[in-house]
């Protein structure tokens, strides 16, 4: 027995304990360590936004509920794409393979990326991590990715619960609005790097 009050002792390492938490060594404790992926900064990167950042990261992990997961579950599940009902829907059909998501980012991004212009997933992870581009056209690229993977996916899973389907140009336009005011809040931090993004915008999708 002691008349001293009670101390919360936190964990640090091996059989440490010390009277301060810390949040990154919790974190470190209770994680797996893996090897740093090579799209790491091409996903989280500065000024993304986080909803559209998880759908990306959940895509990237082919974690969401496509048609071809889905049937792994359930038999009774129809896996074809919603978009044009030909293919069993995946991750790589649905971004960009399928013809719907094909013309999406075709006119999102022909003009961004010009020769190197791509619809395979594969070869779009290297490219938002390809320090070759200017760092406009790679922020551009980033966040185009990502919003398009977000409006696709919300519209593939708005048609599955019965909502009237939007045309391409619909989406586009809607995508294309989303980017806009990006561009104009990003260029509002006074960051010199950014101070001509929505110009750049204008000039690709022209």
């Amino acid at each position: 027995m002691t008349d001293r009050a009670d101390v919360a002792l936190w964990k640090h390492s091996g059989d440490i304990y010390r009277p301060e938490f810390s949040t990154k060594r919790t974190w470190n404790l209770i994680r797996q360590v893996h090897p740093q992926v090579q799209w790491h900064s091409g996903i989280w990167f500065q000024h993304a936004t986080p909803k559209y950042v998880f759908c990306t990261w959940s895509a990237t992990h082919n974690r969401l509920t496509t048609g071809d997961r889905m049937a792994a579950w359930n038999s009774g599940i129809n896996p074809l794409c919603i978009f044009c009902n030909q293919e069993i829907e995946t991750r790589d059909h649905i971004f960009f393979d399928c013809v719907f998501s094909t013309e999406v980012w075709s006119l999102l991004t022909k003009g961004l990326l010009r020769n190197r212009f791509t619809k395979i997933w594969g070869e779009l992870l290297q490219l938002v991590s390809d320090t070759t581009l200017d760092i406009k056209s790679r922020a551009l690229l980033r966040y185009t990715l990502q919003v398009s993977v977000h409006f696709i996916w919300r519209e593939r899973n708005e048609r599955r619960h019965g909502a009237t389907p939007m045309a391409p140009s619909s989406l586009i336009k809607m995508i294309d609005r989303q980017i806009r005011n990006w561009c104009l809040t990003v260029s509002a931090t006074g960051h010199k790097n950014y101070d001509t993004l929505l110009q750049r915008w204008f000039a690709v999708r022209a």
